[in-house]
């Protein structure tokens, strides 16, 4: 399970998860290492003919596919 980093709200007793979802609602998947990352993009190439960017998440601190760059 994809770990979320945590802040907290002055006066607020309990952390607040920040959000980190597709542009369709459902959790990002998150590749523990750059290279897992770039697998998952190669597959998705290979199988559906989709070129995913590979990028380093701030807020989770794991990788994510992404859409490319317009080239």
């Amino acid at each position: 399970m994809a770990s979320r980093r945590r802040i907290r709200r002055q006066g607020s007793p309990r952390p607040v998860r920040l959000p980190h979802y597709r542009a369709d609602g459902k959790p990002k998947t998150r590749f523990a290492s750059e290279q897992d990352a770039n697998r998952a993009a190669f597959s998705n190439r290979l199988d559906h003919g989709v070129d995913l960017a590979v990028y380093a998440c701030d807020i989770c601190g794991g990788w994510h596919l992404g859409n490319s760059p317009e080239r």
